[in-house]
């Protein structure tokens, strides 16, 4: 056994967690976090005096910093450059035929043995169950610490609850904008709490969340519901607190996207956004969260942004041969001297996929590599796509090439050496170290967890918070079911039809309405609302629902406002006829300012479906979105509104642009 090995394996059995809680957090009868509170057992918190904690090593207390000092003696420069890597694995290809992965095939190991990746991000494409993931991530670490050095692995994915989640059998929460509305910290804490406790019992250590992005552009992309508000302030106050809800489940957290992408029109998916503002615009606006997060947030993901305010060195793009500035992921003022020097931040800084267009289109792979570690990032996130053999002979070769730009100098080795003891040691401090566990315990205690229905009752609760009442003309809401009486309910997209059901189910159970209330629903793709007239006559009121993602999805004129057509349709047919309509914003809130001629008007921030209605819980049951029952509970008077909105929201001119007149500010919210 080599000298790395025997060290790592004298870290077996620790683990330190950071298990404050929320205000209000339940107690965790149910959690994974059970299982390190075991481990916890043998730990030695700091003692008085300590300047760093303390593990305890077969007898022996050692700082975390001399333990991975340690390690990383021992490892050549090639295991330290894969520890600055985290890949993913989404499918693999053989020639012949292309499976996902959801199980490492033997290729797929022997590559995780050979490098010892720093980290590996699961999709939704690799996870299609609770035992599935559990024995999936249990075969990640087991590749893993075969290697040699044999170093944990942090297995991350992008839960931020809402729009954006992995689980399918899981909780997908409210969403950060929902947060917004909800505007307290207990519930933004609890609902990651939620997210974490889940993440922890499949085996996820690592969460790329809170997205810290203040969404100040209304025609933002990208960003929209999954940014907690257009006030820094708030998005400050609210991101500490999920921050705190995942730490007490264990949970490593990852704020992103620095330096800010909530002023953007461009996805940096698809191009390379820029931003022409000066330092001190970003410290009085983009930087504030960033800045309320630094202690406390474990790392922070990047953005591919340009900003030629603050960053003038350029690049020839190998797309256009044009000159382009380094975005913030490659930049070292913006990295060094502004996230590591002004906001003091000392934690793990990851970039945001390497893949995605902004870099992938623009710069050779090795050329970012050497500007990304010299900025002082960590972790270069996915570097390449390995998705068959020629690929993973890629992802050796390339990191050859990066310790060639080591060896020629073009990379001092001490910032190699300072990227991976940032690494290790948070690995240590996280207790990722700690002995393998009983994977067929794991997964029988995942299944009490992951879409459990008390952690669906909790997002519910959660989501209910949030519901943001802006116009209720006459008191038209609550609607008054009496005996017999039907609604009319009208949304876009298939699957959104057992909504209806659920919610109807439980407020008849609650004598909130009558047994003998019924709803005729329909999904309004390809339809007109001509086509509804007798259906509309004989209901007491209309409901509509709306999703909006884009700004085209409001204009008439555009091929993508359908929705936008269908819904002046209906208004105008359901008035014409003396029936109330209830029009449910669902997704950005910003399109109120489309449907202000409904009669009552509720912005829900979140559009998610569901697939199948809840019944049994069985381990397995699908994940389905919590903001359209919450929106639904409210019309019927099953839930009072108490949300406010955490944006502006704009009026429209007549080609269906926003304007700089607000129509509904932020904070605007009605109640009963």
């Amino acid at each position: 056994m080599t000298k790395t090995r025997k060290i790592i394996a004298a870290i077996c059995a620790v683990s330190v967690l950071a298990l404050s809680g929320c205000n209000t957090a339940p107690a965790k009868t149910e959690s994974a976090s059970e299982n390190a509170g075991a481990a916890q057992e043998t730990v030695q918190t700091t003692t008085a005096g300590a300047s760093e904690p303390v593990i305890t090593t077969e007898g022996t207390e050692k700082p975390v910093r001399e333990q991975a000092e340690n390690i990383i003696s021992g490892m050549t420069l090639e295991q330290k450059i894969a520890q600055m890597l985290s890949i993913s694995l989404q499918y693999w290809s053989d020639g012949d035929s292309t499976e996902n992965t959801t199980a490492l095939n033997d290729k797929q190991k022997a590559l995780l043995t050979k490098y010892d990746f720093g980290g590996i991000t699961l999709f939704g494409k690799n996870i299609t169950g609770t035992e599935q993931a559990v024995r999936l991530t249990a075969e990640i670490q087991a590749a893993a610490l075969a290697s040699e050095p044999g170093i944990p692995m942090l297995i991350s994915a992008d839960q931020e609850g809402g729009d954006i989640t992995r689980l399918v059998t899981g909780t997908k929460t409210c969403g950060n904008m929902a947060l917004g509305a909800a505007g307290d910290t207990e519930t933004a804490c609890d609902n990651a709490a939620i997210i974490g406790r889940e993440l922890y019992a499949l085996g996820i250590n690592n969460d790329f969340a809170p997205v810290l992005d203040v969404n100040s552009n209304p025609a933002n992309p990208i960003i929209g519901v999954r940014s907690f508000s257009s006030d820094p302030a708030l998005v400050a106050k609210l991101g500490t607190a999920y921050i705190k809800g995942l730490e007490y489940e264990g949970v490593i957290t990852t704020m992103k996207h620095f330096p800010g992408h909530g002023d953007t029109d461009t996805d940096s998916h698809t191009g390379l956004p820029l931003v022409d503002k000066s330092l001190d615009e970003l410290k009085a606006f983009e930087l504030v969260p960033f800045a309320a997060a630094a202690e406390t947030a474990d790392m922070v993901m990047t953005a591919h942004i340009q900003f030629p305010q603050i960053e003038t060195q350029t690049y020839t793009s190998k797309d256009s041969g044009e000159e382009i500035y380094l975005p913030a992921t490659l930049s070292k003022t913006i990295i060094t001297d502004i996230l590591r020097g002004d906001l003091g931040f000392d934690g793990v800084v990851i970039t945001d996929a390497m893949q995605m267009d902004a870099i992938k289109v623009n710069f050779d792979p090795v050329d970012a590599a050497v500007l990304a570690i010299n900025a002082d990032v960590d972790i270069l996130l996915e570097p390449l796509f390995i998705l068959d053999d020629a690929s993973a002979e890629a992802i050796g070769k390339y990191i050859s090439d990066v310790a060639g730009a080591v060896k020629d100098g073009r990379i001092p080795e001490s910032q190699i050496d300072d990227s991976v003891m940032r690494i290790i040691s948070l690995k240590i401090e996280k207790g990722l170290f700690n002995k393998p566990i009983n994977t067929d315990e794991a997964v029988k205690q995942a299944k009490e967890i992951v879409g459990s229905f008390r952690q669906h009752d909790w997002e519910l609760s959660n989501a209910q918070k949030a519901i943001t009442l802006i116009k209720n003309d006459d008191n038209t809401l609550p609607l008054k079911m009496q005996d017999g009486g039907k609604v009319a309910f009208f949304y876009p997209y298939e699957g959104e039809e057992n909504i209806m059901t659920f919610v109807l189910d439980r407020l008849k159970a609650h004598e909130t309405v009558p047994e003998s209330v019924t709803a005729d629903c329909h999904c309004v793709t390809e339809k007109s609302a001509a086509e509804f007239e007798d259906m509309i006559s004989d209901s007491e009121a209309v409901i509509l629902a709306v999703e909006t993602y884009k700004l085209p999805n409001m204009d008439a004129s555009s091929e993508k406002g359908w929705q936008a057509v269908f819904a002046d349709e209906l208004i105008e047919t359901a008035h014409r006829l003396g029936k109330k309509v209830v029009v449910l914003s669902m997704q950005l809130p910003y399109d109120a300012a489309r449907y202000t001629a409904a009669d009552a008007l509720l912005c829900v921030y979140c559009a998610q479906d569901m697939p199948e209605i809840p019944t049994e819980y069985n381990g397995e049951t699908k994940a389905y979105g919590v903001n359209y029952p919450a929106a639904l509970m409210t019309v019927f008077g099953g839930n009072k509104p108490t949300g406010k909105l955490p944006v502006d929201v704009p009026e429209l001119d007549e080609n269906t642009k926003y304007t700089d007149e607000i129509l509904y500010p932020i904070g605007y919210g009605l109640t009963y």
